[in-house]
């Protein structure tokens, strides 16, 4: 069972619904979509504070950095923020990147990628396939993790399959945070888990869906890596919540592939492993001794 915080948050997010209303039930999305991207200025004050913060940018797209403050790297992470392919980072997000940093020495590096429905998917993926060919050539030394939550979780699955098919050097493990892996949601489960989750709705993410795919029609793998070739990818570490109707993406991706390492929690919501709960802190511990085990 959820521990009572879990429940509480939970409990309360439901009940406002102010995550499951979005995209499709506001008369604005443009607007507040523009509103997000305007008040989206990276990590807060806090996180400056907990550890070492840089901006950058790549092809026009803003890079941020965050290595720890009072120790070198133990490990050198990529990752994807979540947010439907439609909204970027949350402070949900950067507290959680900030904490990762801070206390287990990650160097974290999170590209703003572009965003639908301004961007294609086809560019969403090129711009994340260039930027992973970029950041692998880099004189590193050090284990190194592509990750991501959501919708990032799926950018960074995709962009695994792609940087193996074009011959990009791999990286040494990968973590996958309630990813969403077939965009589609018409998995038969997902009718039945949907009352009970908290932030997303099977109505929602076909419109962040829809806006994401484009033209590109909704078979394209680059959407659907959940259907793509898995072999010769990096170790993996997956986490996924019963109360989540993107579980079913990866109960499908463990059935699939065995041997990789899933952690679900029966009772737990969307995205459970990057907020504050009991729980998320035993995931982000379990996180952190996965990036840094010798393989």
């Amino acid at each position: 069972m959820a521990s009572v915080t879990a429940r509480v948050i939970s409990y309360v997010m439901g009940k406002t619904g102010f995550f499951r209303r979005l995209p499709t039930d506001m008369s604005d999305f443009a607007g507040f979509q523009a509103k997000q991207l305007n008040s989206a200025n990276g990590p807060s004050i806090k996180n400056h504070r907990s550890c070492l913060i840089e901006e950058s940018a790549f092809l026009g797209r803003t890079i941020w950095t965050l290595s720890p403050n009072n120790q070198a790297a133990k490990v050198f992470v990529l990752y994807w923020h979540g947010g439907a392919y439609i909204y970027p980072p949350t402070s949900a997000h950067w507290d959680f990147l900030a904490r990762m940093t801070a206390m287990y020495g990650w160097h974290i590096t999170v590209p703003l990628y572009p965003l639908a429905p301004h961007s294609t998917m086809e560019y969403t993926t090129d711009f994340a396939l260039n930027f992973m060919r970029y950041w692998m050539a880099q004189p590193i030394t050090g284990q190194r993790i592509v990750a991501g939550d959501s919708a990032g979780g799926g950018l960074a699955a995709a962009t695994l399959i792609a940087a193996r098919n074009n011959g990009v050097t791999m990286p040494s493990k990968a973590i996958l945070i309630s990813p969403w892996l077939k965009l589609i949601p018409n998995h038969p489960d997902q009718r039945e888990i949907e009352p009970h989750d908290a932030i997303l709705s099977i109505k929602g993410l076909r419109a962040a869906g829809d806006m994401y795919i484009g033209e590109m029609g909704s078979n394209d793998l680059r959407a659907n890596p959940l259907q793509d070739d898995w072999s010769n990818l990096p170790p993996l570490l997956v986490f996924g919540g019963g109360n989540d109707i993107l579980v079913t993406d990866t109960r499908t991706l463990k059935s699939n592939l065995p041997d990789i390492i899933y952690e679900e929690h029966e009772d737990m919501m969307h995205d459970w492993p990057i907020l504050f709960f009991p729980e998320s802190r035993k995931a982000q511990e379990e996180m952190a001794n996965f990036a840094t085990k010798a393989l």
